[in-house]
């Protein structure tokens, strides 16, 4: 630990010198601008960081706010070779994380070491804000454990007391798949056994057979992206959708699907485009934009914690990353898009979820009323404290 914080304080020197010379403020989005998940953040979370950035009127400091992007094609050596060439080349103050949660943290780790900010709005493994947390990592998407929680104790209430799980195979899926056991115990099931599938499966059926033969009333999906949809569809078609409950189920999701084959999933989400003036606003001008497509709670999160960052370059009054950084965690977050938000000393993001549920398509009222929101959950009651989380800034 001392010797990691003390490469990060160096090179923090370093960065210091670095951004206060004059010319532009860069920021850059890195994330899945053409995979499996480039519907959940992609084009959309560029789309929102400029928004922001245009909102926030375009500069700071007296200096124009750049937006760059690239594609690490969720492949962490491309994502974290990446990271590092924007750093080196373009200076970049602050890097807006997405896609897949490997890439996400190689990239945030590079990043940590070079003095330079990353927020992750696209990545949902707790580690972000756990055990590879930086001095400079903020962590805006709700984690695995908050999505698992918010929607298992639910279901188990219900009588859904047996689950098995397809779980994804990489530092995501295993790590929503453990939630997901977690909160089903802790709320009194069992789970009965688990399918650990390659990434961008094709075929889910074998899996659906497998969790259908266990005899388990819930079906766990601790997947996401293309392997989410994949699996929702196949269940439709062979008769057990009812049986499904999805930890991370995004609204491009949704629309994919249609609300035919999703109609009645219930999942946790720290945003719904439809829930409050705020949130409306944002949505609304996003899919002006994007012909269409509701925002995701990573597209609002990207948006947000741009904002957030701007607002906090300028009360500081640099782009010095110790100073910024202390800002952020300090003032209060203005959006409006996420509700009773605040910054944890670990960079942990904690706000209220929402516990929604897929609209029937007759229940519908247009292409973007997808759910029902049924309750507000207090963040307080879903997150972990920083000093729980294993991040090592925490430790005394």
């Amino acid at each position: 630990m001392k010797t990691f914080l003390t490469t990060v304080a160096a090179a923090a020197l370093i960065s210091t010198a670095a951004t206060a010379q004059d010319g532009p403020v860069r920021i850059l989005a890195l994330d899945d601008l053409t995979g499996m998940y480039s519907g959940n953040g992609g084009p959309n979370t560029v789309r929102s960081i400029q928004m922001a950035v245009d909102d926030f009127g375009g500069e700071v400091l007296g200096q124009p706010i750049e937006v760059l992007s690239a594609d690490h094609q969720n492949k962490p050596d491309v994502g974290s070779a990446l990271a590092q060439r924007f750093i080196d080349e373009q200076g970049v103050t602050m890097m807006a994380l997405g896609g897949s949660s490997a890439v996400g943290l190689a990239a945030q780790g590079r990043a940590g070491e070079a003095g330079v900010i990353s927020i992750s709005s696209g990545g949902y493994a707790p580690n972000f804000s756990g055990d590879q947390c930086t001095p400079y990592s903020i962590h805006w998407a709700p984690t695995t454990r908050e999505l698992a929680r918010g929607v298992a104790g639910a279901v188990v209430e219900q009588g859904g007391d047996s689950w098995y799980l397809l779980t994804a195979d990489y530092v995501f899926g295993h790590a929503l798949a453990a939630d997901a056991t977690a909160a089903v115990e802790a709320a009194g099931g069992s789970v009965l056994g688990q399918t650990v599938h390659p990434l961008n499966t094709n075929d889910m059926a074998s899996a659906l057979l497998s969790a259908q033969g266990s005899g388990a009333k819930v079906f766990g999906l601790a997947n996401a992206g293309t392997d989410l949809e994949t699996t929702i569809k196949q269940a439709a078609q062979m008769g057990l959708s009812g049986n499904l409950a999805a930890m991370l189920v995004f609204d491009n999701n949704v629309q994919a699907l249609g609300l035919e084959a999703a109609q009645g999933i219930r999942t946790t989400t720290s945003f719904y485009w439809d829930h409050n003036d705020a949130s409306r606003a944002y949505g609304t001008r996003l899919m002006e934009m994007n012909g269409g497509q509701v925002p995701t709670m990573g597209h609002a999160g990207a948006y947000a914690s741009t904002l957030h960052y701007l607002q906090a370059v300028e009360s500081a009054g640099t782009t010095d990353p110790d100073a910024v950084i202390a800002a952020m965690k300090s003032n209060p977050i203005t959006s409006g898009i996420f509700e009773n938000a605040t910054i944890q000393e670990n960079g942990r993001v904690v706000m209220d979820m929402l516990l929604v549920e897929v609209n029937t398509p007759d229940e519908s009222t247009g292409p973007a009323d997808l759910y029902d929101v049924i309750a507000t959950i207090p963040g307080n009651s879903l997150f972990l404290p920083a000093a729980d989380s294993g991040c090592p800034l925490t430790e005394n």
